[in-house]
């Protein structure tokens, strides 16, 4: 019968080898790959730190680096304000404030979108004229190829200077005090002075001798030395030819018969006068206008431009002294020029006399 059905042969043979087989062998499969190439792979960039951008702009204000603030703007805010402005800008403010330096402290950060940040911090200002002042105020911040960039304002300054509003000092100024010999007599006062003049085309000639008789007397020059300055005037031009000062007290003794003369031009102002004609100058020394190139210094040490400022001798070594200590008093003007507030004020303390 087997011979007859051959397949049904092979299938018991086919059954009795799977029966023999081990139940608890299990059929070996190949591991499953954890990542199929090609498939993409997700990561994440950190959002850089918010603070240490406005750290880096706010130590570069501090320090008047002015390069690297102006590094650190975004694009758009270096298109609207140039560098030599943005710089020009920062030192207005400085001298405006007679500001002798500045501090900073962070006070708070908040990331509002992946591309935007804001940061808050205080600034004390440290003013010659008023002392501190501090301001609290916000630095907006935008991530440009991966850095944060200062959004610059006028606000980044103080709050108070929105909408164009800009800073203005009223400057107090003490008299400048006057140098003593050891036994009180003034060497150099502020007095009542007069400036001598001369018109020489208006001299009448009927006047000149005793007009050159009192112009010796009055200013040390010789009547030779005083012509020889004019001689190279064009004639029928009235131009002016300054002589010197005098004190005002010599002058009013006199005035009945100095103001006879015809071409004597008499000008009264307030001055540091020498007196006795300036004893022992090279130790005493003189006081000038502020020089080219100094005004800057001068206004944040708290000067106005129209003063005068020892340069040599005991006038410039004793300038802390002489020149007493400025106050003054800060104001926010608007864009047409009003007072918008009053920040801070400290009044003028008087100057201290020297004696030799």
């Amino acid at each position: 019968m087997l011979k007859r059905f051959p397949w049904i042969a092979l299938l018991v043979l086919l059954l009795a080898v799977g029966c023999g087989r081990n139940p608890e062998r299990a059929p070996t499969q190949e591991p499953t790959p954890s990542h199929t190439p090609g498939q993409p792979g997700v990561s994440t960039t950190r959002v850089p730190d918010a603070r240490a951008a406005a750290r880096a702009y706010l130590e570069a204000w501090k320090g008047e680096d002015y390069a690297t603030m102006y590094a650190l703007l975004t694009s758009l805010s270096q298109d609207a304000i140039p560098r030599d402005k943005f710089e020009k800008h920062y030192r207005g403010i400085a001298t405006e404030m007679a500001l002798s330096s500045l501090d900073y402290e962070i006070l708070s950060s908040l990331v509002q979108s992946p591309t935007s940040a804001q940061v808050g911090y205080r600034v004390t200002f440290h003013s010659t004229l008023i002392g501190d002042l501090q301001r609290e105020t916000v630095m907006n911040l935008s991530l440009e190829q991966g850095r944060w960039r200062v959004k610059w304002d006028d606000t980044l300054v103080m709050p108070e200077l929105a909408g164009g509003n800009y800073l203005g000092m009223e400057r107090y100024i003490p008299a400048r005090a006057n140098i003593y010999d050891r036994n009180g007599h003034a060497l150099v006062a502020q007095a009542d002075a007069t400036a001598i003049g001369l018109i020489p085309n208006q001299i009448d000639p009927e006047q000149e001798e005793a007009l050159f008789t009192w112009l010796v007397r009055l200013t040390g020059l010789s009547a030779e030395e005083i012509q020889a300055r004019y001689a190279n005037f064009p004639p029928g031009v009235d131009w002016y030819l300054p002589l010197g000062e005098v004190s005002a007290d010599e002058i009013a003794k006199n005035l009945d018969v100095l103001s006879g003369f015809s071409g004597l031009v008499l000008q009264s102002y307030k001055a540091r006068y020498y007196f006795d004609g300036g004893i022992a100058p090279h130790v005493v020394g003189y006081v000038t206008t502020i020089q080219a190139g100094q005004e800057e210094e001068y206004l944040r040490k708290g000067y106005r431009l129209d003063e005068r400022v020892g340069q040599a001798g005991l006038e410039k070594w004793g300038e802390p002294y002489l020149s007493g200590k400025r106050g003054g008093a800060l104001y926010v003007f608007n864009s047409q020029g009003q007072i918008v507030t009053r920040l801070a004020e400290q009044p003028a303390q008087p100057a201290q006399a020297i004696y030799t």
